[in-house]
């Protein structure tokens, strides 16, 4: 069994749970309110800029060719793709975030930092990995559910149920496969289910 596969059942409870929690079926059901969504718009527009420096980081620590590619990537997609995404969005939606918005979802940004700083590489891979597969899983569900209020929400669903997410997404955990035996198990699912845990936090922001 792949590293990453063992890290995927050794956190699925986490990632289900995740998976599952309000905002994930507030948008699935299309419950999601006008002023939430505003507020989640800058909450995510400020952790895509961590995530950005987080791929930069591993591009840095990278151990070769291929996962510096992967990770350029990954930036190139952050800055430029997700980038117009977040201009396009809040000029669309027609209320502005309440002040304060991105700060209130900062956790996420401090445990993913927190992790890269304690693991380089590793952890890097480790918990986009895990943000990743929660992406990939709950708007996967949403789209297939097909109760998704069209435009800004439906669009940032499909882009996180596409195939080009779900490559980017294997890629990923490609890169987890190939970490050293010796960085443990155990420090992998730590980083993984906190980030999970740290991913429930931020998106209960909007609801502040």
């Amino acid at each position: 069994m792949t590293r990453s596969r063992a890290l995927l059942d050794a956190c699925a409870e986490p990632l289900e749970r995740a998976a599952a929690m309000r905002f994930a079926e507030d948008v699935r059901t299309g419950a999601l309110g006008v002023q939430e969504f505003a507020d989640y718009l800058e909450i995510e527009a400020s952790f895509v800029a961590t995530a950005a420096r987080l791929h930069g980081l591993a591009i840095w620590d990278a151990p070769d060719a291929a996962a510096i590619e992967r990770n350029a990537a990954a930036v190139h997609a952050l800055t430029t793709e997700q980038a117009d995404y977040f201009r396009a969005a809040r000029a669309a939606w027609p209320v502005p975030a309440r002040p304060g918005a991105a700060a209130r979802g900062a956790v996420l940004s401090e445990f993913a930092l927190a992790a890269a700083r304690e693991g380089g590489h590793p952890a890097v891979v480790t918990v986009m990995f895990a943000a990743e597969s929660l992406y990939l899983a709950w708007c996967g569900r949403a789209h297939r559910e097909g109760r998704v209020p069209a435009g800004p929400v439906a669009d940032w669903v499909a882009l996180h149920a596409g195939d080009a997410f779900r490559r980017g997404v294997e890629a990923l955990a490609r890169e987890v496969d190939a970490i050293p035996a010796d960085v443990p198990d155990d420090r992998l699912a730590r980083w993984f289910a906190g980030m999970l845990g740290a991913e429930i936090a931020f998106h209960d922001a909007v609801y502040a």
